[in-house]
């Protein structure tokens, strides 16, 4: 049996999808059965929604990879881009819904202009480029959107890079109708990534996003060979489900949940993907992750292992619970237990339970790390908010949920003095256990035991008669309990 480099960063993938290499990411990959209209070059648009450290960026990635050297999509142009790059090429002000709408649709074009202008070779600025007018927009319908686009803006591109003159062609409008005749049939697919960040729910930010989804859906129906992907936070979308220009976008919208077997299969094909790059000829280089997931396991965890009342099971249901159904923590857990192991025993040649048990204070510690992080610009207290959890109990009803947070957070202080909580003034503890169920921190628990219903499933439930009367039981994840103390 081969000996598995528990120290290599690489054997578990890269955290961020959007920073792994494409043909690595190919390598690994484990394709979800409700991706199909992702991929699918005739639907025009579609939109992925899920929480943080779901797999959004990861899969614009994959589709990136499979546009450029797939040959079913006949080499289109792509444009890969985020949300904070978009948002720099413009001025977006005010709450006017018709008028952002419109100037989404400017800043997208201007950001296709300065890309084709990196394929062909002239240096424009962002800042100054000349962009397709909203009159202009108008005409650009039912036509082809790269040779509506060129035929608009020859001449107006304005050269103003003196560092680079020697790059900008001579005669610009002869090299754009070269490029136009070369690719009248060219598709553009647009990939926008993290739409949403440093969203906070108030009507300026619902203006300035759901004006976004409105002007992309304009393009995409409005306009011949271009196809619109986007990614969307899940608790984004919540809020943003009730604006009137998006009541028919249910059906552009895939809602990204892994199921265990999913986990399981990507955990096993990363693993087996890191053989075939390191020990290609070697006999384990030849098994197939979706049977022989065991034997992939073997190769870096113990097995059997005693795990919640189950007397043999696999480590995989140890790194199934902690990790949240979230793929980013699932690496995250097994390079950090595998670090340790390495640590704990020079000889070590795989990861024990007992590794994953060193390492928990410190992953809880990241998870809360990752919540600060994600949602701090929510909820500028999140920090102490969590930390009233702490050496707490693990299972609250709504009541003591509430008497929690009066004696911890909000003893002693006006109701005034308690920060706005996701763009909303504070009214009462309530406020504070539905944010805190919305990040992920409780959970409803089922009355087996083994069931957890999360914000995504129900964000309303918090605010139930059903919960106010007590008939609910909420968890703090498992993840976050030993750095809180929690027993």
């Amino acid at each position: 049996m081969i000996v598995v480099n528990l120290k290599d960063k690489n054997l578990f993938g890269n955290d961020a999808g959007e920073d792994e290499i494409l043909e690595v990411l190919n390598s690994y990959y484990i394709d979800h059965e409700d991706f199909y209209d992702f991929y699918d070059q005739d639907n025009k648009l579609c939109v992925a929604s899920a929480r943080k450290g779901m797999g959004k960026s990861a899969l614009l990635s994959k589709l990136d990879y499979e546009l450029r050297h797939n040959d079913e999509y006949d080499n289109p142009i792509v444009v890969r881009v985020t949300g904070n790059e978009l948002l720099g090429l413009g001025d977006f002000r005010g709450q006017d819904q018709a008028y952002l709408e419109n100037y989404w649709k400017r800043i997208i074009c201007k950001k296709v202009i300065i890309e084709i202008g990196n394929t062909i070779g002239f240096a424009a600025s962002s800042n100054s480029i000349s962009m397709v007018e909203v009159a202009e927009l108008d005409g650009l319908k039912s036509k082809n959107f790269i040779g509506g686009i060129l035929s608009r803006i020859k001449g107006k591109i304005p050269v103003i890079n003196t560092e680079v003159k020697d790059n900008i062609p001579e005669n610009l409008e002869s090299v754009l109708s070269n490029y136009q005749s070369k690719h009248k049939d060219s598709s553009v697919w647009l990939l926008i990534d993290d739409i949403d960040a440093k969203y906070v729910d108030t009507e300026e930010y619902q203006a300035r996003v759901g004006s976004f989804f409105s002007a992309v859906r304009s393009l995409a129906f409005d306009m011949k060979k271009l196809n619109i992907r986007a990614t969307v936070r899940s608790d984004v979308w919540q809020n943003l489900r009730h604006l009137e220009d998006l009541d028919k976008w249910e059906q552009y919208i895939i809602e990204i949940v892994w199921t265990n077997r999913h986990l399981r299969d990507m955990l096993s094909n990363k693993i087996l993907s890191y053989v075939k790059r390191k020990h290609p000829s070697s006999p384990e280089a030849k098994y197939k992750y979706t049977k022989d997931y065991n034997k992939l396991f073997q190769l870096v965890f113990e097995y059997p292992i005693s795990w919640v009342n189950k007397e043999e099971t696999s480590m995989f249901d140890a790194i199934s619970s902690f990790s949240n159904k979230r793929p980013r923590w699932m690496g995250q857990l097994c390079r950090m237990s595998a670090k340790q192991a390495k640590r704990s025993n020079s000889q070590g040649k795989r990861v024990y339970l007992h590794h994953i048990d060193e390492i928990l204070s410190e992953f809880g510690k990241n998870r809360k790390s990752d919540l600060i992080k994600e949602h701090k610009h929510q909820f500028e207290e999140l920090d102490n908010l969590i930390d009233c959890f702490r050496a707490k109990q693990k299972e609250y009803t709504f009541n003591e949920l509430v008497d929690l947070f009066e004696a911890n957070f909000i003893r002693g202080r006006e109701i005034s003095e308690i920060p706005i909580i996701d763009g909303v003034k504070y009214k009462d503890a309530e406020d504070l256990g539905a944010f805190v169920y919305k990040l992920g921190l409780i959970s409803k628990k089922s009355e087996c035991g083994r069931y957890f219903t999360h914000y995504c499933d129900d964000p309303d439930l918090f605010r139930t008669h059903q919960n106010r009367e007590g008939q609910i039981t909420w968890s703090v994840h498992i993840a976050y309990r030993k750095y809180l103390n929690i027993r």
